[in-house]
């Protein structure tokens, strides 16, 4: 318990994250270049990461209302686990296309850099970067949408305060 005063007490924590950020992909099997921000915890693990907080922290404040046997604070705080526990479910698959749009649209980049730099085919260029304008327009999609998800569940979180 080096980082806590008292056993059960809230303290922090560290975490290390390594990962892996190079892809063999390339016809000629060439690793590519290491991309920015590549290894980086990222928004979708830490919406991950803030949404189950709050679940942890609603289902606790469930647990203490049972125990002091407060009705209206257990039915508040189950509200509040179901609130955070749909948008959880429901954010994740549009940050995995978020992020999925983000890997395709800079594995074309990269590729279109070469291409440029190369002896490509005109249609080699074109066809990569129709392949970036898609990823690109799948990214933007799933940003709007993620933001209408966080917009529904923030007027839900809000309406229940005010409960």
């Amino acid at each position: 318990n080096v980082l806590q005063r008292e056993a059960g007490d809230e303290s922090p924590f560290f975490e290390f994250i390594q990962r892996v950020c190079f892809a063999s992909s390339i016809e000629d099997g060439e690793k590519m270049t290491l991309r920015p921000g590549c290894g980086g915890f990222g928004i979708r693990n830490f919406l991950t990461l803030f949404l189950s907080i709050e679940v942890s922290k609603a289902m606790r404040d469930v647990s203490d209302a049972i125990l002091e046997r407060n009705d209206a604070k257990r039915c508040k705080a189950e509200k509040m686990v179901s609130i955070f526990t749909d948008q959880l479910n429901e954010s994740n698959p549009i940050l995995t296309q978020i992020s999925d749009a983000m890997t395709e649209e800079g594995e074309a980049r990269i590729l279109l850099q070469k291409a440029e730099e190369g002896l490509a085919s005109e249609k080699s260029i074109r066809d990569l970067v129709q392949k970036i304008k898609r990823a690109t327009d799948k990214k933007n999609d799933g940003n709007e949408r993620l933001l209408q998800c966080s917009s529904k569940y923030m007027k839900l979180m809000k309406d229940l305060r005010e409960e």
